[in-house]
């Protein structure tokens, strides 16, 4: 758990930084996306110098998705989870006479040091047929027996599989995660130390699909519930290739904490948090873009607040916390 959090609640204009030129190479996920490079010396202390950002926007019937970033990232510094930084981001050019709002994310290894090596580079090498494309054999046996030498992977997932349960993140494929072989380039013979990536990719999440005139529908404690529980409330990846159909959050948590009861303490230690913590962190955000198209609005932070914690609600319960 994180104390003494401070976030920049300003939105950082990006129409001076250096526009990433090569970044159609990276181009993956089905939202709009460029990438630029910050200042040498940022006028912001959050913002690291010389380093590459995406400006990621929402998709266009929701254009406030954007926030899920941010808040993901600010959720993730508060239980303990490994999330890349997310800013307000603004250009005042991006679009002509139009302020397009957009998450500032930042990216999360040295390429001129590190190997990245994504989830898919990962499956395919071991499934074969393995579809790039729905990633229907996306599975976490395969994943668990990859890495059997390397036992610190379940703690990794059990803290990314508890965040993507708490924000409802239903979009963890298997380009959606991956290894940093830090420093690898820099030493090739040696190789680099291991990292898995942060839970980076926040957007499917957070209730963003819901439109602002339908929240109040939400009222309803069994429409609430139903949402929780639903078919959205399901991880991408199966079980084991021989899983039919997939589990929902709650029972993928429960069979895992069977499977791999060490892991229960880790995700004990992720729901250690209370509702003043992350509303405080969260708040200021409901004031810091006016523009009503891409404002966040507080009802719409009320009912976020309100998943997260009918989430962990029922997976303590699940999980007998």
């Amino acid at each position: 758990m994180s104390d003494g959090l401070s976030f920049h609640n300003i939105p950082i204009v990006i129409d001076k930084w250096r526009k990433d030129e090569t970044y159609d190479i990276y181009t993956v996920g089905s939202r709009d996306k460029d990438a630029y490079f910050s200042p040498k010396e940022p006028k912001d202390q959050s913002i690291k110098p010389d380093w590459r950002y995406l400006f990621k926007l929402s998709r266009s019937w929701c254009p406030w998705q954007f926030w899920c970033e941010i808040i993901a990232y600010r959720f993730g510094c508060i239980i303990g989870v490994e999330v890349p930084p997310a800013h307000i981001g603004l250009s005042k050019i991006y679009e002509k006479n139009v302020d397009t709002y957009a998450a500032l994310i930042e990216w999360f290894y040295d390429e001129s040091k590190d190997i990245y090596i994504t989830g898919e580079q990962i499956m395919v090498g071991l499934i074969k047929d393995f579809d790039t494309e729905k990633g229907r054999k996306h599975n976490l046996k395969t994943i668990r027996d990859f890495f059997k030498d390397r036992k610190e992977t379940l703690n990794d997932w059990a803290s990314v599989l508890t965040f993507d349960i708490l924000i409802g993140n239903t979009d963890r494929h298997q380009e959606n995660w991956g290894l940093v072989l830090k420093n690898a380039k820099l030493n090739p013979k040696g190789g680099g130390k291991v990292y898995p990536s942060p839970a980076f990719d926040n957007g499917t999440a957070l209730g963003h699909e819901i439109l602002e005139k339908n929240i109040d529908k939400y009222v309803d404690t069994n429409r609430l519930e139903r949402y929780l529980v639903d078919k959205r409330a399901r991880h991408h990846m199966k079980w084991s290739l021989d899983e039919e159909g997939q589990l929902n959050f709650y029972e993928f948590m429960k069979k895992y904490t069977v499977e791999f009861p060490e892991t229960k303490r880790i995700i004990t230690r992720h729901l250690s948090f209370d509702y003043q913590q992350v509303e405080e962190v969260l708040a200021p955000l409901v004031g810091a873009v006016s523009d009503p198209k891409y404002k966040l609005t507080r009802k719409r932070l009320d009912f976020v607040l309100k998943l997260i914690f009918g989430r962990k609600r029922i997976l303590e319960e699940t999980l007998e916390l």
